[in-house]
């Protein structure tokens, strides 16, 4: 039952508002950029997304035994820092956000307030799980987790931890692989002075302080291509450039959201 409520509040979310929110990124320092920003010296502008870049690693697992990728084969994937060929953080620079959209120009655009330069932003997940489906693969669960870094760390525990975007749903559309979920396990602590549920901000306010913020990640779509099944487990790898943009749900929403919910509830009762 919990699951469908959490597949429900996606499905919800994603269809209550057509287009994504807008977001700054307060960093609490001002190291620099044009003068284009959002809410302070201390921030970047007005964004409309992430851009990302990572290695990934996979298993599949031939569930029914026939030695060949079919219908019902389950994958679990791990990626960014947390792929099994992120060695050190050396290998950072193939898993990051990598730039911001729209990027800054010269003369205009959102300020990136010197990200890449003097501080970035890189993500990891471990426990990506789905399935396929006969056409491609469908996603049910996993944890991407957001952090922020600025070069003094010397390992991946040092790595500042923002929040988690935990995955409910998403699969491969044909020209890319869409993922969404809801964001979760705000982190402790602060960056530059800044309490690290308030680095992320949509003109509601801060991720942590809005009633409910929901996610989409798209990313491009690679071929399973020359898989060798040893032992009914075959391993893959891939490299991968996508995006990722957020979404406060509008009151509108919220309400029908309460009124599906206890909709379930009252099915539930009925059943019991």
């Amino acid at each position: 039952m919990k699951k469908l409520l959490i597949a429900a509040i996606a499905a919800i979310s994603f269809t209550g508002t057509a287009t994504a929110d807008q977001i700054y990124i307060d960093v609490g320092v001002d190291f620099g950029g044009n003068a284009n920003k959002a809410a302070g010296s201390t921030t970047t502008g007005w964004l409309n997304q992430l851009a990302t870049q990572y290695d990934s690693t996979s298993t599949l697992t031939d569930n029914d035994n026939n030695g060949v990728l079919s219908a019902g084969d389950s994958i679990l994937s791990k990626g960014g820092i947390f792929n099994d060929n992120f060695n050190s953080l050396a290998d950072i620079s193939n898993n990051l956000i990598s730039s911001f959209e729209p990027q800054q120009t010269l003369f205009g655009g959102p300020s990136h307030n010197d990200f890449g330069a003097d501080w970035g932003l890189t993500f990891g997940f471990s426990d990506l799980m789905g399935f396929w489906s006969g056409t491609g693969m469908v996603y049910t669960s996993g944890t991407i987790s957001m952090y922020y870094y600025d070069g003094s760390e010397t390992g991946v525990n040092d790595l500042t931890r923002l929040f988690d975007l935990n995955v409910v749903s998403g699969g491969d559309t044909g020209n890319s692989t869409v993922l969404a979920g809801y964001l979760s396990n705000f982190g402790a602590g602060t960056v530059n002075g800044v309490a690290v549920s308030d680095v992320f901000n949509t003109s509601s306010g801060s991720f942590s302080d809005s009633d409910a913020v929901y996610f989409g990640v798209s990313q491009d779509t690679q071929p399973l291509t020359g898989l060798n099944f040893v032992n009914g487990v075959a391993a893959i790898g891939g490299t991968h450039n996508g995006s990722i943009n957020f979404q406060v749900p509008e009151p509108t929403t919220l309400a029908i959201l309460g009124l599906g919910l206890l909709g379930f509830a009252g099915v539930r009762r009925r059943n019991s």
